[in-house]
Formats: C-alpha cells, sequence, structure tokens
C-alpha cells in the first residue's frame, strides 16, 4: 500500500482527536463499531477480490483504517485508566508532601508566577508526577531548583497542559501551603537550553523596545507572555495566531536559512545533513519541545536524512511518522489544539498547494520567467490551503472563522520570516562579547519590520466582521458537506468540472444556509448572560443588533467577553448601567475602544462623580426617581424604573418578561405590574423577593456566591440557572429556552 505510514499515523492521530475532545462512551462505541465494519468489508473485498472489480489497495485501506482506528480507542483507554487516573485518583484533592524540582522555566507575569513541578517522591511513595503550581507571590524558587513542598492539588483543566503530561494543578495558600528551595540544581541538557532561551530573551529585551521585543520573544520563542492584550486580540481576530506560536513554519524558516548558510561553506552532505539536525534539535530544546515544532523537527529530521542519502521522502509518510512518534507513548498530546493545527496546516499543504499554484500558473500563462510572481502565487498556494484546512478544527475548537486570514496572511507572513531571521541572528550576536556590535543592524531590521507586521494585522483586525462566530448550525451543516465534497473528490480521482461544481455547490449551501439563518435570526432575541465573577454582563441580541443592559464584573473575564461578540458585531446599539460601581459598569471602556457604541445610559446618583468623569462626553446620564421606556431591538422593550436610587430594568422579548434588578434592591418598591415575570436576573440578594410571581431565576455569580445566597433565591423559584459553568442564554422565539454554553 502507497503511504501506509501517513495511513496509520493520520488516522491514529485522528481517531485519538475525537475520543479525547469528545470523551463519552457512545462515541468511542461508535467508532469501535465504525473500525470493526471497516476492516470486515476491507477481508470481503480481500477474500472475492476476483469476482467484483476493486483494487486490492483500496481493501487494503480500509482494513488498515479499521484496525489502526481500534488501536487508537484502545491506546486511549488504556492510557486513561492506567496512567492518568491513577494519578488522580491517589492525589487529586489530598494534601501532598512533595519532593521534587522545577522542571521547566518560571512563568511571571502581573498577577501570577507558573512553577511546573516534577515530582518523584509524594507522601514518601516515589514517583513521577508533574504538577502546575500557580502562585500570586514570588516563591523565591527558580528554575530547576530542587524543592520540598507541602501543597492541595486538583486535577488539571484544559487539554494543553494534559498534552504536557501536568495531571495535576495546584493554587498555592499562603496560610496553608509551603514550598522551600533545598538550594540544589537538577542539571539536565534541557536546563541548557531553558538558561539559553532566558539569555535570548534578555538580549531581546536590551535591544529592543518593549513592543517589538515582546513581539520577536512570541515569533522567535514562543513567549507570549510579555503581549499585551491588545496584540494578542489583534492576531486572534485576524486567524494570524498562529504566527506568534513557534511552529513548524517557524522551523521550517531557520532550517532554510541555516541550510543556505552552510552550503556556502560546506559541500559534504553529511556533514551538512548533521549540523541541520543538531540545529533542528536545539531549537526544539530552546522552544521546549512544542508538539508543532516536534513535529516539523520530525519531518526535516526525515527530509535531511534522506538527502544525505540520495532518496527522496514523502511529505504525507513523514507526516503519519510524526503522528505515531508525537502519540504513540502519550496519546494525550492531541490536546494540544497547536499541534492539531499544525498538522491540518500542513496536510493541506501538501495535498493541494502545488495543484493550487499549477492551476494559477496555467491561467495566467506563467513559464519560464516572472520568479516574482510565481513566488507570489506560491505564497497565496500555500496560504489557502493551510487556511482552508485548519477551518474544521478552528470551528470545533474556537467557534470562529476569520475571512481575512488568506490575506493578512499573505502580507504578514514574508515579514513574520524576516522579523524571525532578524531576531534570532540578533539575540545571539549580543551574547557574543567580541562581535555583539553586530547585533544592532539586525535589531534595527527586527524592530522596523516587527512594527510593520504589527501595523498590518491592526489594519485588517480594524476590518468589520474580520472573525465571524462559526458556533452556527448552518455552519457546521456545510462544514460536513464540504468535507463530504472533498472525500469523494479524492475518491473518484476527481477533475477540473468536479471542482468546479463542487465549490460551487459548497458556496450554494453555505449562502443559502446563512440567509435562512438570518431570516430565522431576524425573528428570534436571545438574552446572554456572561460569567463574569461578581458582577453581571448581560446583552440582548436579535438579528444584526446587540444591547448591554449591565457590563460589569472581573478583570479577568473582559477578553472573553469581546472576543465572544466580536465575532457576530461591529457595532453596539446601546448600553444602559445601572450603577456606576463596577461590577455593573467594568467593561464600558473596552466596548467603547473595540466597538461603535449609539447609545449609552448611566444612571447617576450623584455621589460617584470620579467614575462618571470617565463616561463624560459619550453618555446620557438619568437621576433621581424616573421611568422610561427604549426599544433596544424590533423584538424588545425595556423599561427603566429608577425608585431611590436603585435601578429595575423590565424587558418584554418576543412575548416573554424578564426583570434584572441591581443590588440593595426593594420589591415592595417596584410597582406591582412589574412584580411577574417568566425571569428574574439577579446577582445578590432581593429584599421582599415573596412578592414576586417568576417562573425561572437565573444567577449570575461564580459558584461560591451562589451557595452563600442559594436558600434566599431558592424561595424565589425552584427553577435556577447561573452562569457559574458558563454563559447562560435564553433564546425566545415565540417561546423560550435557557441553555449553559
Amino acid at each position: 500500500m502507497k503511504r501506509l505510514l501517513a495511513t496509520v499515523g493520520l488516522t491514529y492521530l485522528s481517531v485519538l482527536s475525537v475520543v479525547f475532545y469528545f470523551a463519552n462512551g457512545t462515541c468511542t462505541n461508535i467508532i469501535i463499531i465504525l473500525s470493526a465494519l471497516s476492516a470486515f468489508i476491507g477481508i470481503f473485498f480481500k477474500v472475492i477480490k476476483n469476482k467484483i472489480r476493486i483494487k486490492k489497495s483500496f481493501a487494503g485501506l480500509l482494513i488498515t483504517v479499521g484496525v489502526t482506528a481500534f488501536a487508537a480507542c484502545v491506546a486511549i483507554f488504556l492510557y486513561s485508566n492506567y496512567v492518568y487516573q491513577p494519578v488522580i485518583n491517589n492525589y487529586s484533592e489530598k494534601e501532598l508532601n512533595i519532593e521534587g524540582c522545577i522542571c521547566d522555566e518560571v512563568q511571571q507575569n502581573e498577577n501570577s508566577n507558573v512553577y511546573i513541578i516534577s515530582a518523584d517522591k509524594i507522601n514518601g511513595k516515589s514517583e513521577n508526577v508533574k504538577i502546575r503550581l500557580i502562585s500570586i507571590t514570588d516563591l523565591q524558587a527558580e528554575d530547576f531548583d530542587r524543592i520540598t513542598a507541602h501543597l492541595t492539588a486538583d486535577k488539571t483543566e484544559g487539554g494543553y497542559n494534559l498534552s504536557k503530561g501536568i495531571y495535576l494543578t495546584a493554587f498555592y495558600d499562603e496560610e496553608t501551603d509551603s514550598l522551600k528551595s533545598t538550594g540544589e540544581k537538577q542539571f539536565s541538557l534541557y536546563s541548557i537550553a531553558v538558561t539559553i532561551r532566558k539569555a535570548m530573551k534578555s538580549s531581546l529585551d536590551s535591544l529592543l523596545p518593549e513592543s517589538t521585543s515582546s513581539l520577536c520573544r512570541a515569533v522567535l520563542l514562543g513567549d507570549k507572555q510579555a503581549l499585551s492584550n491588545d496584540v494578542k486580540d489583534a492576531f486572534s481576530k485576524t486567524g494570524t495566531s498562529f504566527l506568534i506560536v513557534v511552529s513548524g513554519m517557524h522551523l521550517s524558516i531557520i532550517a532554510g536559512f541555516a541550510l543556505f548558510l552552510i552550503k556556502k561553506i560546506i559541500k559534504n552532505r553529511y556533514a551538512v545533513a548533521a549540523i541541520i539536525l543538531a540545529l533542528v534539535f536545539i531549537f526544539m530544546a530552546v522552544t521546549g519541545f512544542t508538539p508543532s515544532v516536534v513535529r516539523s523537527g520530525i519531518m526535516l529530521i526525515l527530509t535531511y536524512c534522506s538527502k544525505a542519502v540520495f532518496r527522496r521522502t514523502d511529505g504525507l509518510n513523514s507526516l503519519g511518522a510524526a503522528a505515531i512518534v508525537l502519540t504513540i507513548l502519550n496519546p494525550f498530546a492531541v490536546g494540544d489544539i497547536g499541534m492539531l493545527l499544525s498538522f491540518s496546516a500542513t496536510t493541506g499543504i501538501i495535498l493541494w498547494a502545488n495543484k493550487i499554484a499549477g492551476y494559477l500558473y496555467r491561467k495566467l500563462h506563467l513559464k519560464g520567467k516572472h520568479k516574482l510572481i510565481k513566488g507570489a502565487i506560491n505564497l497565496i498556494s500555500v496560504s489557502v490551503s493551510a487556511s482552508l484546512w485548519v477551518i474544521p478544527i478552528s470551528t470545533v475548537a474556537f467557534h470562529r472563522v476569520s475571512p481575512f486570514v488568506v490575506f493578512t496572511a499573505f502580507f504578514a507572513e514574508p515579514l513574520v520570516s524576516v522579523v524571525l531571521i532578524c531576531a534570532m541572528l540578533a539575540s545571539l550576536l549580543y551574547l557574543c562579547p567580541v562581535i555583539s556590535f553586530l547585533a544592532y543592524p539586525f535589531a534595527f531590521g527586527a524592530d522596523i519590520f516587527g512594527k510593520l507586521l504589527l501595523k498590518i494585522i491592526s489594519l485588517f483586525a480594524s476590518i468589520p466582521y474580520s472573525r465571524v462566530n462559526s458556533d452556527k448550525p448552518y455552519f457546521y451543516i456545510w462544514l460536513i458537506f464540504t468535507v463530504l465534497l472533498v472525500i469523494i473528490g479524492y475518491a473518484i480521482k476527481a477533475k477540473g468540472f468536479y471542482v468546479r461544481c463542487a465549490v460551487t455547490a459548497s458556496a450554494v449551501v453555505l449562502t443559502v444556509g446563512w440567509a435562512v439563518y438570518a431570516i430565522i435570526g431576524s425573528n428570534t432575541a436571545t438574552l446572554k448572560i456572561y460569567n463574569v465573577g461578581s458582577g453581571v454582563t448581560a446583552s440582548v441580541e436579535c438579528g444584526s443588533n446587540i444591547s448591554f443592559i449591565s457590563c460589569g464584573g472581573t478583570n479577568s473575564s473582559a477578553y472573553q467577553i469581546i472576543e465572544d461578540i466580536s465575532g457576530d458585531f461591529s457595532s453596539i446599539d446601546s448600553v444602559i448601567i445601572p450603577n456606576t460601581k463596577l461590577k455593573y459598569s467594568k467593561y464600558l471602556p473596552q466596548l467603547l475602544s473595540e466597538f461603535d457604541v449609539s447609545n449609552i445610559l448611566v444612571y447617576d446618583n450623584n455621589d460617584d462623580k470620579k467614575l462618571l468623569d470617565k463616561y463624560s462626553g459619550a453618555t446620557d446620564t438619568f437621576s433621581d426617581d424616573c421611568h422610561f421606556t427604549i426599544n433596544l431591538n424590533p423584538l424588545t422593550t425595556l423599561d427603566v424604573i429608577n425608585i431611590d436610587t436603585v435601578t429595575y430594568q423590565y424587558l418584554n422579548i418576543n412575548g416573554s418578561t424578564v426583570l434584572f434588578v441591581s443590588s440593595k434592591s426593594d420589591i415592595a418598591k417596584l410597582p406591582e405590574n412589574y412584580r411577574t415575570c417568566d425571569y428574574l436576573l439577579v446577582d445578590s440578594n432581593v429584599k421582599n423577593s415573596g412578592l414576586l410571581s417568576c417562573k425561572n431565576v437565573i444567577f449570575s455569580g461564580d459558584k461560591s456566591l451562589l451557595e452563600s445566597r442559594y436558600s434566599s433565591v431558592k424561595e424565589i423559584s425552584d427553577n435556577i440557572y447561573t452562569t457559574s459553568n458558563g454563559v447562560a442564554e435564553v433564546v425566545f422565539s415565540g417561546g423560550s429556552n435557557v441553555k449553559d454554553k
């Protein structure tokens, strides 16, 4: 069978991913049934191959896929139950006495310090367990220090940490926990790589302004800690976050640049291959053996080793081999979304890039010359291929798509290449005392091109709908339909006519789906209440309209809210702030900076002038006892009732009613015609709540806050919904229903 490694490796990786992210017995059972069916059909075709016209390779493919899929299910089941689960059972939610070492660079930022501890003894028992420790204070422990600690850990949430083998997470409590360095160091080759990484960061910080230094650290070393939230958000909006995550693209650029220089000096192919392999391994170590870099490293190692013996490698086989190496010992490696995006993008480039470029060459009648145009076409082909192939993963994982990612990448990728090379040379040359002066020209280049890159990303991020939420039924239908068309095309070895028909059909399904959804959406309104810790942020959406009836909470939630709404909206119709306390007004500055806001209403209680000053010039205020009505959208009216410095908001949404009461409310003071509602939105205790006639209560607050006030909330209604597990949504379309996201 051709490309056996590709078939086995990519099938194994795909099945592991499905089982990991859709972790339930039903999903696993379906895959096992399908794998058994595939193998059975393949064996059946093998047996009757002389009676039907079918290629032997097709039967072999079915058998291989079926056996590999079954093996993947068995592997992740065994790993979950005999490697991961024993660690959770033995040590989660228990006090631990730990001996071990800090096994990676300590990550420090304004809010916390993160220590990765490799424990070799827990409660006197020899173990090999990694624990992620988060502390708001500096524990005076450095990279690779031997430590003793007393901690209480819980199981780790999040696929990335699981992919790194970190199964436990602890939050340091100064009253009950302890961590002390023994004064010894744990030496390893990796500790040398971390020392090199920190020295390179220090070089970049010394040579460059903060904005471009943080960018270069992210591009070269994968360190995004110093990047501002605005920069991260701009890259996220444009779908180009992969440019600031160290990946195979970065390693390929460095390896290609190194090969160009080495070939000028050394002609022996064995020596060239050895030097390149050494550089690849060093870069993998310095960047922390990121799975996407390791994937590229394995492929490069296979490529250069084969070149040394005058053999050609197959890209898909190399990719399959990399998938096997990365997941065979740790099936949870698929928890790293970056690795899956890397594999998906690389598959797309291998399968489609040359075909797209060849098609464009023929259409433009390009032959031997026009090298500049051909270079641009090759870049476009790579960007298109990679972008299209990552859509399924980004849709499922992030629920968003960036329509302009191909155009952004076309302008940004060449700049990233220049910034990467300049930053690498500048950081390394600066560490050499005799020739450190040579670092400055390269630092200047990194600064100039880095600023240009940031401007381009910012420009594309400012375009309306630069990011579109894909968490819509029609989008998933279109995605499944398109994937089926691609599979059928490969099965029948489709030519140009099929491709044109498939592209047209795909576009029609997407357009019709969007139109139907838009029509339905215009007759549907959605109330969203976000999980913001302590406070309330609630929005009302209808078609292309969105309004906020409160926008408060804690610092950590602002980015999530901006990211959620920016995929569907470029402007905000109204913002009503019932109280200038931060629990109801915290996010107004962010909303003003990110969106065009048409109307802002803020309650003025004549006491918080300092808080009101920051809204001056952009708001209207209301004060004293008042009552007025606002039309938020075609399906929603809002009554604002202010009584004795407390603001009540009563929404009528498509025939259903919602009452939002802020803190210090007293229902006895509220007019009787507003005491009956379908939904009550609260974040605190409500005085005289017995006067309410309410079917459902939505409590905005974290789990501990709800527990402290559960008894009083329970008296209002038996149907209680909360934001503690995510975003609470109420969809009003004739009837209404609540769901947590």
